[in-house]
């Protein structure tokens, strides 16, 4: 599983979600509105259509069959352009909240807690599989697994002396794989005091090694230091 795939698939749940939400707020308001708008047409054939007292009010309200909008349930005049005369409209006079409660949301919750439930899954089976997957330093064509300290290319194993390939764990750790002569010298050979024949002997022959096996090359920078790079 990539984690892309997972975070699409999440966002897909949460998104899914939210619509179904959101659809169900929509059918629950349209619904209480559609009340509403029946009651006040009931209303207007009983009562004087031209007179709005607390009797009419009393009447509508009765004749709204859904009890949530029973206590919030209003009229209100507003001015109609299209015949250019004022109008009575039914409002629900409901709230953001109060249509959210009112409102089937298991839909919408079910989603959302898979959603969450994938994500918890897939975070953990994606952490898992990081930590089971070695992690290589690498340079080139070459790659150095530290939890068993070998070294690789794409194609085979890497065998150098013991020499040779603690001076290749170095150069893999070092920053820039970049080492000192002293530092090489004095983790080599600490108790020499001059081994620099000796590490001129031991970077000849591993020179051919690395350009054969991994196109790498070791260069000297004015006999003080050495940094492994890529051929050109």
């Amino acid at each position: 599983m990539k984690p892309l795939h997972a975070f699409l698939v999440f966002l897909l749940l949460t998104l899914s979600s939210i619509a179904a939400g959101i659809d169900s707020l929509r059918r629950t308001n349209y619904h209480a509105q559609s009340v509403a708008d029946q009651a006040l047409q009931l209303t207007l054939r009983q009562c004087e259509a031209d007179k709005i007292d607390a009797d009419t009010i009393r009447v509508y309200r009765n004749l709204i069959t859904l009890s949530a909008i029973q206590d919030t349930a209003y009229i209100a005049v507003s001015f109609d352009r299209t015949i250019n005369q004022p109008i009575l409209k039914a409002h629900t006079g409901l709230t953001f909240r109060r249509l959210w409660h009112l409102s089937d949301q298991r839909a919408s919750a079910s989603l959302a807690s898979l959603a969450l439930l994938w994500l918890v899954i897939s975070t953990v089976i994606i952490s898992r599989r990081k930590k089971s997957q070695p992690t290589y330093l690498q340079i080139g064509l070459l790659r150095y697994n530290p939890d068993n300290r070998r070294f690789s290319t794409e194609d085979s194993e890497v065998h150098f002396t013991p020499l040779q390939h603690t001076l290749m764990e170095l150069f893999l750790q070092a920053p820039y794989h970049r080492l000192l002569q002293k530092e090489i010298c004095d983790t080599l050979w600490p108790k020499k005091p001059d081994a620099s024949a000796t590490l001129y002997t031991l970077l000849r022959r591993l020179r051919p090694i690395l350009e054969n096996t991994a196109h790498l090359t070791l260069t000297c920078e004015r006999g003080q230091a050495y940094q492994l790079t890529q051929k050109p």
